[in-house]
């Protein structure tokens, strides 16, 4: 008696597609348990970073410790790049999202000086400011652009085309439905701080960076800090590297200039000491003030609660073992890194990786937490399941599925000598042909199309941002879709064969 199988989406794969999307789901980070008594010991902090290092195969991080109103441990860590050039203290980096912090404390200074209002909406200062409701365009406030509060969703599109530039994305929210009413919720979107960019630009007249670049980093000493690409390239910027399967490999991404305000200044792990610094005293640096005292309590105060943090302007509150914390990530295709600031004690923490990888939680910000724990008297420990050993499970069920899908193309023949003989029953045709040759031909759209539309990827990005998932995801897609039309095609031709010789069907 013939029995109902999936052939090409048989039991054992779909166990471990399972498999595979738990141990996603179960990424977590390096626990961190609590110890009795403290003293920094920083011999102490570079062997856990190494550790961590190791485990995660991290090409090179940089780490920077301030207390109060000094810089009290610098150390790089590995290599910058394939040359084998060290990383040091001085190396640039890549920020990521940590641009935002510098994007509020810009806006902030314009507002001490009074060309801004927070509380003003946006079409005073960019007339040209639109989304989709009218009526909420005119509503929206640099507050609430600051607090991710404004609407935006978070999978706003961005412009395309060449050149793109900073007004070209804040004009490409003109089609976007809000979320919510302004001022109503948080969703943390970057386009917030890109219409915050176009802000500072309209009211100084000079380019974000070059704004930033005065304003910012030349005052308080920054001199390892870019809003120039070549410029960082030509002082040893560290090279970006993804996670294929687990390890590190070059990749050298555009650099995204219109995107500074949210993502794309660079700067080394001394700079960002001493940017702390200015931040942990009150606006000011080593040699000048960047901001009122009141202004950087406006910066750090919450207001908007997320997921598990409370968002002020350009920066996160929340504790680190149970010591008020405010801090900020950085996350690129090819590079990651935290900021950690904790006010009441005055320590001060940055970690920067020139390695990126969209499975389990970034090891630069885990190493940060890690170290601000062991500042406040607390025992950071490396993680039971580092990324190397959760690639290497996620590596393994890939390879089943990837083999079960290659027995399945092997085995058509059979498949097809086993349904041939139903191909005159309805019912079972439907059951043992149509559906599995649908599921076969379904699933790889599925997986190609369906995919980056949950996560909010472009499939351009979808490849650039996961190159080595998407990678075989195409491959399985590719598989799928083949072992499925060689199925239509052997059950076409038994069709014609049956029609030839008056079978009927």
């Amino acid at each position: 008696m013939f029995q109902y199988t999936l052939t090409g989406v048989s039991r054992f794969r779909i166990w471990c597609i399972l498999c595979y999307c738990f141990t996603l789901l179960c990424a977590g980070g390096a626990p961190v348990h609590a110890a009795a008594g403290h003293q920094a010991d920083w011999a102490a902090i570079d062997q856990y970073v190494e550790a961590m290092m190791r485990a995660d195969r991290v090409p090179g991080a940089a780490v920077a410790i301030v207390k109060n109103d000094s810089i009290v441990h610098l150390k790089g860590f590995g290599v910058a790049g394939p040359d084998g050039q060290p990383v040091t203290p001085q190396t640039p980096f890549l920020l990521g999202s940590m641009s935002k912090s510098f994007t509020a404390l810009a806006i902030m200074q314009l507002v001490e000086a009074g060309k801004l209002d927070l509380d003003a909406p946006v079409l005073h200062y960019l007339p040209w400011f639109r989304v989709a409701d009218p009526s909420a365009t005119a509503r929206i406030t640099l507050r609430h652009l600051l607090h991710h509060t404004s609407g935006i969703p978070t999978k706003a599109p961005r412009a395309e085309g060449v050149p793109l530039t900073l007004e070209a994305h804040v004009r490409a929210l003109q089609t976007v439905q809000l979320q919510h009413e302004p001022g109503t919720s948080h969703e943390y979107a970057s386009p917030n701080y890109q219409v915050l960019g176009a802000i500072i630009e309209a009211v100084t007249q000079q380019s974000f960076g070059d704004y930033i670049q005065q304003h910012v980093f030349t005052p308080l000493n920054m001199h390892q800090s870019y809003v120039s690409y070549p410029d960082a390239q030509t002082q040893g910027l560290s090279q970006g590297h993804q996670l294929w399967f687990g390890y590190p490999i070059a990749a050298d991404l555009p650099y995204e200039v219109d995107r500074q305000p949210t993502a794309s200044l660079i700067a080394s792990v001394e700079d960002l000491a001493r940017y702390e610094i200015a931040q942990l005293n009150g606006g000011q640096g080593e040699t000048a003030r960047v901001l009122s005292a009141d202004g950087v309590r406006q910066l750090h105060h919450p207001v908007a609660p997320g997921e598990d943090y409370i968002y002020a302007m350009g920066w996160r509150v929340g504790t680190i073992h149970g010591v008020n914390a405010v801090h900020h990530g950085g996350v690129l295709p090819n590079y990651r890194g935290k900021m950690v600031l904790l006010p009441d004690t005055g320590w001060g923490v940055v970690v920067l990786t020139n390695v990126s990888s969209f499975v389990g939680r970034p090891t630069s910000h885990d190493l940060a937490d890690g170290i601000a724990t062991m500042l406040v008297g607390g025992a950071a420990a490396p993680s039971t399941l580092s990324l190397s050993r959760l690639y290497l499970l996620l590596t393994i069920g890939l390879l089943l599925i990837t083999a079960n899908q290659v027995k399945d193309g092997l085995l058509v023949g059979r498949w097809h000598a086993r349904v041939r003989p139903h191909l005159g029953s309805r019912s079972t045709y439907i059951r043992h042909i149509v559906v599995p040759i649908a599921l076969e031909l379904a699933i790889p759209i599925v997986l190609v199309v369906g995919l980056p539309y949950v996560l909010g990827f472009s499939l351009r990005t979808f490849f650039q941002q996961i190159p080595d998932l998407s990678s075989w995801l195409a491959l399985t897609a590719g598989l799928g879709f083949t072992i499925g039309m060689l199925k239509l095609a052997l059950i076409g031709r038994s069709h014609l064969r049956q029609r030839h010789a008056g079978v009927p069907k």
